[in-house]
This record gives structure tokens, C-alpha cells and sequence, in this order.
């Protein structure tokens, strides 16, 4: 099961636990049969001992070398205007929200949200929103997410970047 999160660890772990490369899921839950052999462990992760100066020191330096962006690289992103024109409950979940959202294009885009808990469908509806384009379109439960939508979040608070005032759809953002 943890092969999608710590792919090179779940490889050692499965050689410890002395079970096939290929595993499928129903076999992953099952617990080990008596009398399985298990090979002779070792730690899979090293202790790190640093002092609390140091791993400080160390997130300051991942921190800060994440949010350096080139203006070139920003430039890649291409923001607009969209305006939810449909909302749906993603069925097996109850933080997602499947939207389907006017850029300005032939077809609507949708997106897939994990807003569920901060907003109510009816509330988005008609609502116009910051939203990227041009990402690669991902899977989320089974459903193609094309554009992203911009929210701030700070805490408890979750609020959509807006336009000021009403605009077409896919207006580009500068």
C-alpha cells in the first residue's frame, strides 16, 4: 500500500517481508500466512542527529530555494478569468467538487477541487474565478482535471482569487 507515496522503500519493505515484486491489491491487505518467512531486516531508514540549530537551518534553505521562481518560468503560466458554470459533488468523496468552468474556449474546462468543506455548490455557481490553463490535465477519482482553480488559504478561510468586477471569461490575467 505505500508503494505510491515511498516507492523505494515499499520495494525493500516487500524484500524483507519476502513477498513477489508484483503484488496485487487484494493480496496487499491480507496478513501474512503462518509459517511465511521473512528475510533478516535492517533499519530502512537511517537516525539523523542533528540539533535543532541545524534543522532549522536546513527548512530555512528547502523554504527559500522552493519559492525562487524565474520571472521566465512564471511566464509559462497562463492565468485567466473563468466562470463556474456547473458544480458537482465528486461521488466517494466529501472534499471535492467537480466544476465546470467558462474560459472563453469552444468547451467548457473542468476542474476537480478539494473545496467541499468551505463552499456549498449553489454558492459557486455563476461565480468568476482565477483559474490556470495550461497545466498538464491530471486523473482525480477518476476524473480529468484541465484547469486549476486560485484560492488563498489561512487557516479555517478559503476564498477564491476573483476579478474586482464582472469580465468575459477567459479574460487573461497579468
Amino acid at each position: 500500500m505505500l508503494e505510491p507515496f515511498i516507492p523505494f522503500t515499499a520495494k525493500r519493505i516487500r524484500k524483507y517481508l519476502n513477498l513477489p515484486a508484483k503484488l496485487p491489491w487484494e493480496d496487499a491487505v491480507e496478513p501474512l500466512k503462518e509459517g511465511h518467512k521473512i528475510k533478516a531486516a535492517k533499519p530502512i531508514f537511517e537516525k539523523i542527529n542533528l540539533s535543532e540549530e541545524k534543522l532549522q537551518e536546513m527548512l530555512e534553505e528547502v523554504r527559500s530555494s522552493m519559492q525562487k521562481v524565474s520571472f521566465k518560468e512564471f511566464s509559462k503560466i497562463d492565468l485567466r478569468v473563468g466562470k463556474i458554470i456547473n458544480v458537482e459533488r465528486v461521488p466517494g468523496s466529501k472534499n471535492l467538487l467537480k466544476l465546470t468552468i467558462d474560459i472563453g474556449a469552444a468547451n467548457p474546462k473542468t476542474a476537480v477541487a478539494g473545496i467541499a468543506k468551505y463552499y456549498k455548490p449553489e454558492e459557486l455557481l455563476n461565480r468568476q474565478i482565477a483559474v490556470v490553463v495550461n497545466l498538464e490535465p491530471r486523473k482525480i477519482f477518476g476524473i480529468e482535471s484541465e484547469v486549476m482553480i486560485l484560492a488563498a488559504q489561512h487557516g479555517d478561510n478559503v476564498v477564491f482569487i476573483q476579478p474586482e468586477k464582472p469580465i468575459a471569461p477567459g479574460s487573461k490575467i497579468r
